[in-house]
């Protein structure tokens, strides 16, 4: 059969059909097909259960009794927990995934790809409009590129459902069962430190706090890894978080986000002989994990590869329920992790290269915005596909991609790369060029085009010698005069073009990091300045912007500036 004619002229004669004993995930994916093919069609598609007889135009959704009796022979095994089948047989249409998230993502990418809808934003959606809904011959498997998949950014943490349209399973997406849940669950969540040893002990137990030196130091610091009570402490508190928390199935015991390791004889004598301070940590984790293993053979600990960290020892091993967080943190994002020239890309990409030899599970932890000025130019789309993809190919199982995770959220670009970034988490084979341009479309009208000019006009200010990095200043050389003039220009005429208030606010918002430059660096004076200022404030407020970096809320800086015009 070449297609199959799920609605025709507003009329439709298929059903949906779940497992009586469907789990919740499965039942909304139910739900969640019949809704938006009544949006489409304004066709509403019966929801039956698989304990009737077997009917002529079914959907069929899932393992139920109405797919066994078509004999397809579809291997739930090897589609894991997220994996999915999407095929036609005779007059029916198959979506059916693993448990407990594939039957969902499969109708999802079903009504993206097969019918056209988009999820751009929580409230930014493409739903076409057909009295007629046709379905090409399918027989397609999808699998995800890594296990675990999270966009930090606020544009997607703020809408669970959102999260999940984009099959992103990340831990801190509010995530239910209707979603299928998460598929990993951490406590505490890196830098844990300070709970696993707290600081209190430091008074009568100075020796478990790392030698620097030859002093013991207190505050925001290490531990001392070698030292034999740290470890059984460390063992009891892993333990104990175990118990307390039922719902974590990783837990976290990594460095604080700090330097100040210990360098006492016995845990300097091992990172000496193993050519990284990283050793004492990988040690200090693996008796952990060994000493958890056999009462929770199903728990993961995770430990951080992070600045003085990243460089893997020479001979030690993580056990094999230990999972490596490599970080990306140093590295210059104007150009890919394999084919830049820096020695911060060069130095990464030997440390992946090793480290994916010896872990028997690897996660990245990379960084997508500046986070010293969120509202500042990232030139960093050029590069997204071509490290993720690098991931993939050196076996990362999985990928947290930080960017503005602020309450207001609307960084620079935020929708738009957090768009891109789910897609690419998924499949990191997409067309990236024909999504931006889909989503710029959608979100920006008449103005798009100009967005794209200026996405261009932006990233080729990225030459070969000029890099880019997460804590750039404002007078970083990509951001010259004669950019901002041009993007100037290219944003006066996108407004022009803003059919819609609501989409005039999106140009102003996405013009907002031009300002924040001239701002930062008084390319502009006098009243013209107070004036941008004033701009600059009451668009960033409409915008529900809450901070202007990682660490400064919009309310500070605001004050901040008026106090140096006052001065001035």
């Amino acid at each position: 059969m070449s297609k199959i004619v799920l609605v025709e002229s507003g009329k439709s004669e298929y059903i949906i059909v779940v497992a009586k004993n469907a789990i919740p995930s499965e039942r909304y994916a139910a739900e969640e097909l019949q809704r938006y093919l009544e949006r489409i069609s304004g066709a509403k598609l019966p929801i039956i259960t698989d304990d009737v007889e077997i009917e002529e135009r079914e959907i069929i959704l899932g393992d139920n009794e109405h797919l066994r009796k078509l004999n397809l022979g579809i291997d739930f095994s090897k589609l894991g927990e997220e994996g999915f089948v999407l095929k036609t047989h005779e007059s029916y249409l198959i979506i059916a995934g693993g448990k407990p998230r594939g039957t969902l993502y499969g109708v999802y990418t079903f009504l993206e790809e097969k019918l056209g809808i988009r999820w751009f934003t929580p409230e930014v959606e493409y739903i076409p409009k057909k009295s007629t809904v046709e379905v090409p011959e399918l027989d397609e498997t999808q699998l995800p590129a890594f296990e675990y998949r999270e966009v930090f950014w606020t544009e997607v943490l703020r809408d669970p459902d959102f999260a999940a349209k984009h099959k992103l399973n990340g831990h801190h997406y509010k995530l239910t069962e209707k979603h299928g849940g998460k598929a990993v669950s951490f406590y505490p969540f890196v830098h844990s430190m300070d709970l696993l040893i707290p600081r209190e002990l430091f008074k009568e137990h100075p020796e478990y706090f790392p030698m620097i030196d030859g002093k013991r130091v207190d505050g925001y610091v290490q531990r001392c890894l070698s030292n034999p009570e740290v470890i059984k402490l460390a063992i009891e508190r892993v333990k104990q978080w175990i118990r307390e928390h039922p719902e974590a199935t990783i837990i976290d015991v990594s460095q604080n986000d700090t330097g100040y390791w210990c360098q006492c004889p016995n845990c300097k004598a091992l990172d000496d002989a193993e050519g990284s301070p990283s050793a004492s940590i990988i040690k200090f984790v693996n008796t952990i994990a060994e000493a958890i293993e056999k009462e929770y053979p199903n728990i993961r600990i995770e430990t951080l590869a992070y600045q003085y960290s990243r460089k893997p020892p020479k001979t030690l091993k993580p056990h094999r329920n230990v999972i490596i967080r490599l970080c990306t943190i140093e590295c210059c994002f104007g150009h890919p992790l394999t084919s830049c020239s820096s020695e911060e890309n060069k130095s990464f990409v030997e440390d992946i290269t090793a480290w994916r030899q010896i872990a028997p599970t690897l996660y990245i932890w990379d960084y997508t915005t500046n986070f010293a000025h969120y509202l500042q130019p990232f030139p960093n789309f050029s590069v997204l596909q071509e490290n993720i993809k690098f991931f993939a190919k050196c076996g990362v199982k999985g990928v947290f991609e930080q960017g503005n995770y602020s309450p207001g959220g609307n960084g620079e670009m935020a929708p738009l790369r957090a768009y891109i970034l789910a897609k690419l988490l998924w499949n990191p084979e997409i067309d990236v060029e024909q999504h931006i341009r889909n989503f710029l479309n959608a979100y920006y009208g008449k103005a798009a085009e100009l967005i794209y000019s200026y996405l261009k006009l932006l990233h080729s200010q990225v030459k070969e010698n000029v890099h880019v990095h997460i804590y750039d200043p404002p007078t970083a050389p990509y951001l010259n005069d004669e950019f901002l003039e041009e993007a100037e220009k290219l944003f006066d005429e996108a407004e022009r073009l803003a059919e819609s208030e609501e989409i005039k606010l999106r140009v102003q918002i996405a013009r907002l990091p031009i300002w924040y430059v001239k701002l930062a660096t008084n390319r502009v004076t006098g009243q013209a300045r107070k004036e941008l200022l004033k701009r600059f404030i009451n668009i960033a407020k409409k915008a529900g912007i809450t901070h202007i970096s990682e660490g400064k809320k919009l309310e500070d800086w605001e004050k901040e500036m008026w106090e140096r015009e006052i001065r001035a």
